[in-house]
């Protein structure tokens, strides 16, 4: 191409990319579609998450829980459970498309490590080929595909099995619109008479997809990254480095009955052909794996794959073609499927798809690979004479599918025969002549320094196989055989240089200038999904947002930061409208934290309301349990209240009292104690989302006591509730409560017959019945209560209400009535024999008395050697006497095992109100006596 054309085709193309950005700022001339396998800790490909019937895909399951809303759209299932796929926008810059599809990744790794959390093991991304050797049927196809596509699936699975066991990425080019449209208009009239813009576009991708087809080969050797090949060693599962480059490739189908001679040849080959395939059953789907094909307009094949889908459940459904009728339910599905596959063949053709790369690189060499096959489709669309001698002819086809291989066996290293001449040549000699073929449109596009990459390989460099052979084989035994810690290794690793480009990404948007607010708006949803669920690790801030709290003048600042952060968090309990969502927000949160800093954690996330256990490794039956919850009561007067002000010496905000602020210290303590190293102490740690309403529904700290009872064996031996314990202004230290009242909840229930009251006889009156046992309730807890005392240790109890009949109907009698009572008793009072003689009152009434909850006050024995340790580390730390004390609200220390708790937490006023706040300097004195502490029982 002379300089003068290409100086032509240089300005027709920058005006129809300008005009393109202006008209249709949506579409783009490239996108990236990306795969990863997701494997557990052993290597092992994630498949079901529940077991026996109660089972559920993975990748259902990952994209029903933890892939937030605003990114569902970007996720899509793939073959397998274990098997995700992202896209990512079209952009007209390859940077975009790229950056965009690296803040995926860093979305989905936020995704795995929620999903880690809540099954209690970490899961990890890898790209390529498995690291596990498997064994597919149709059930490990997730069940949420839609009809027409799981039958599609099955099929493949039947026919290539474990083949279909890798992960790609896939790269798709386009021509800017106004460009095809304004070079047709130029056409010859005549040749404009006798076709149509769809035509003329269909030529062109057809024409990109074949001469493409003919660097398949250069694109493998330069996105080759999967040299480690799984198999079995002595029965036992195994892995090995190789000397291939793409192992990946040299597994995956690529059927010669559908890499077929002259398929894209024209357009006109491609829709003979193709529709021959699909009348033969050999092409029964999306199944032409070549490593290029040109492709339709997404939209339009999805709306065919549906309307198969609905043809097919009708003929389920309606049960149309009955058994004896002409046609069989399967040969009619068969028809079905055929018809509408031949219509989406006829589907007009929008770009070229690229298929043969593999995840894993420098983001700048996923740039410079994009950047190069664009390059090459606008050099065959700016040159007709490019590549002219490649007609896809069979040995045309013949050579490529040789070069592929080699390509895939030696990557960069391997010898080829030229796709255009046939002459023996190295791949980075071809390599660096396909980049001398697009180097002036490069410098003329203003995008050679981005082909840098590719140039160092050309000239010796390593591509990403090459890079990860050598990084494996300096810790692998001379069998080649890769221990399974390193392959983990590597895994983080690829997860610290996604943080590393998130980053760079973050502070560089503004580079795509024109495109730059299409990647924002990937960042804005990508900043929101982080923002609903806290354990995510990539936050996707400005740069040195996150900087800015990472320091701290003093220990007491640093918890501070963290309780405000907690406080932000509407978990709101026990109220008709619970805020589950942000309950288990707060407990992913702190999980995430505590697993961060290397404690042993379980995410208790089964049930209705959340738990988390955590423990210094090792100690997870430790003799002493720090106990707590993260759940609040509504905001008063409104959600103001989660919005945490410092006032002086206090922090106000609902939660900041009770008890958020301990549950910050707790957990920054937990973890410097952990990074300081050493003997760890015996205290493990129990958060639960609903103390406020009860903790009766699991998981509340009685269904996790029982469930560590049960499955190990074990209890604590000393509870120590951080409820807040001081009361008065200036308090530092407080009070050590060994006693705590329980709570006991219970209704009498009462039954009438509802009837007419003008007509019927004189009946009992429910209201009456069940005044009478409010009387004699009271005066059965007067006699076993302790309602005064000269300390005021004292039980206290009302009666919560009394329901009758319907507020405004006055002539039908009631049916039912109800009466609450709530009781708060000391250890000391009989509870026991109060119950019974309520029972006993209950049934000469004819009333039903139901127990709803049942706990009694809790005392620790005084002679507790924890709890005296805890006295002395308080003695130490404060220099005088702790004042020993009991707490009259509940608390989780009414669930102690033999009552073996204590309270004993920090200073702070009104709880549950609008005026609720935390007094400041009683943190560190706190969090100082809690080190003490640790260190005596050591």
């Amino acid at each position: 191409m002379d300089k003068k054309a290409l100086s032509k085709f240089l300005d027709r193309y920058q005006h129809a990319h300008q005009t393109a950005l202006e008209t249709h700022f949506d579409g783009g001339t490239c996108g990236l579609e990306l795969e990863w396998n997701v494997i557990d800790s052993a290597l092992r490909p994630v498949h079901h998450v529940g077991s026996g019937p109660d089972a559920v895909s993975f990748a259902d399951e990952l994209r029903r829980r933890f892939i937030a809303g605003p990114l569902i759209d970007r996720n899509e299932l793939e073959v397998f459970h274990w098997m995700t796929e992202w896209t990512t926008r079209p952009y007209y810059h390859a940077q975009g498309a790229v950056y965009e599809g690296r803040l995926l990744e860093a979305c989905m790794l936020n995704a795995l490590s929620a999903a880690g959390l809540s099954f209690g093991e970490r899961l990890y991304a890898w790209p390529g080929n498995l690291l596990w050797p498997v064994e597919v049927n149709g059930r490990s196809i997730p069940g949420e595909w839609e009809l027409a596509k799981r039958r599609y699936l099955e099929h493949c699975v039947e026919l290539f099995g474990s083949a279909l066991a890798t992960a790609g990425m896939h790269t798709n080019v386009s021509l800017p619109v106004p460009l095809l449209s304004l070079d047709y208009l130029h056409l010859p009239a005549a040749v404009r008479v006798t076709s149509t813009l769809r035509d003329y576009c269909n030529e062109v991708n057809i024409r990109g997809a074949r001469i493409l087809r003919a660097f398949a080969a250069v694109f493998v050797a330069t996105s080759a990254a999967s040299p480690l090949r799984p198999e079995r060693a002595g029965g036992e599962p195994a892995l090995r480095v190789t000397d291939e480059d793409s192992n990946r490739l040299l597994v995956f189908p690529n059927p010669p009955a559908l890499d077929v001679a002259d398929l894209y040849r024209s357009h006109a080959d491609y829709v003979r052909i193709s529709s021959d395939l699909v009348r033969s059953r050999v092409r029964f789907g999306n199944n032409n794996w070549t490593p290029t094909r040109a492709r339709s307009d997404r939209k339009s094949v999805d709306r065919i794959i549906h309307i198969t889908t609905e043809q097919l459940h009708d003929v389920y459904r309606k049960g149309i073609y009955r058994v004896g009728e002409s046609e069989s339910v399967d040969s009619m599905t068969s028809r079905i499927e055929i018809e509408n596959l031949l219509a989406r063949v006829e589907i007009p053709m929008a770009r070229v798809e690229i298929r043969c790369d593999e995840g894993g690189h420098d983001l700048d060499v996923d740039v410079a690979n994009l950047v190069l096959r664009e390059l090459l489709l606008i050099r065959t669309y700016a040159d007709p004479g490019f590549g002219a001698g490649f007609a896809y002819s069979a040995a045309d086809i013949d050579r490529c599918r040789k070069n592929e291989d080699a390509a895939a066996r030696l990557g960069l290293r391997g010898e080829i025969e030229h796709p255009f001449t046939g002459a023996k040549t190295g791949m980075r000699e071809f390599l660096a002549w396909a980049l001398g073929e697009v180097n002036e449109l490069a410098a003329g596009l203003g995008r050679a320094d981005l082909l840098d990459p590719l140039r160092a390989m050309a000239t010796g460099g390593p591509n990403t196989a090459e890079q990860l052979r050598q990084r494996v084989r300096r810790d692998t035994s001379a069998d080649n055989r890769v221990p399974f810690e390193l392959l983990k290794q590597l895994a983080v690793e690829r997860e610290e240089q996604v943080d590393r480009d998130v980053e760079r990404i973050v502070g560089t948007v503004h580079d795509l200038r024109d495109e730059a607010p299409k990647l924002r708006e990937m960042l804005t949803r990508a900043r929101e999904a982080a923002r609903l669920d806290p354990t995510s690790r990539f936050h996707f801030e400005e740069p040195g947002a996150a900087a800015a709290i990472v320091s701290f003048p003093d220990k007491t600042a640093e918890i501070l930061d963290l309780a405000k952060r907690l406080i932000r968090i509407p978990s709101v309990t026990n109220c008709p409208n619970e805020r589950l969502e942000e309950v288990y927000r707060a407990g992913r949160f702190i999980a995430a934290f505590l697993r961060d800093a290397g404690l042993d954690v379980h995410l208790y996330d089964d049930d209705t309301y959340p738990a988390v256990l955590a423990a210094f490794p090792g100690q997870l039956s430790a003799p002493v349990m720090l106990s707590g919850h993260f759940d609040v009561v509504e905001p008063s007067p409104d959600d103001g209240q989660f919005e945490p002000v410092i006032d002086g010496d206090y922090l106000w905000g609902r939660g900041s009292a009770d008890m958020k602020t301990v549950v910050a210290t707790y957990l920054i303590w937990m973890r410097d104690r952990m990074r300081r190293g050493g003997a760890m102490p015996p205290i493990n740690m129990l958060l639960v989302g609903n103390e406020e309403n009860g903790e009766r529904e699991p998981t509340g700290t009685p269904h996790v006591l029982a469930a560590l009872r049960e499955k190990r064996g074990y209890e604590p031996q000393l509870m120590v509730v951080g409820e807040r314990t001081g009361e008065k202004d200036g308090q530092l230290y407080g009070d050590i409560c060994i006693e705590n009242r329980g709570v006991i909840r219970v209704s009498l229930v009462g039954s009438g017959r509802q009837e007419h009251t003008g007509v019927g006889a004189k009946m009992d009156d429910l209201l009456l019945k069940l005044d009478r046992a409010r009387l004699a309730v009271a005066e059965i807890a007067d006699e076993f209560l302790t309602l005064k005392a000269d300390d005021n240790w004292v039980s206290e109890y009302r009666f919560a209400f009394i329901n009758v009949g319907t507020t405004g109907v006055y002539n039908i009698t009631p049916s039912e009535g109800h009466l609450g009572l709530e009781i708060r008793p000391i250890p000391q009072d009989n509870i026991a024999e109060m119950l019974s003689r309520i029972r006993n009152l209950a049934r000469a009434l004819e009333l039903e008395l139901r127990v709803e909850t049942c706990e009694p006050g809790v005392a620790c024995d005084r002679d507790n050697p924890h709890l005296a340790r805890l006295i002395e580390a308080v003695r130490v730390t404060s220099g005088q006497e702790p004042v020993i004390a009991r707490k009259k609200p509940g608390t989780s220390g009414r669930f102690a095992p033999n009552g073996q708790a204590i309270i004993w937490g920090q200073s702070g006023q009104g709880p549950h109100s609008p005026a609720e706040r935390h007094y400041i300097p009683s943190i560190l004195p706190h969090c100082t006596a809690l080190d003490r502490f640790a260190d005596l029982l050591l």
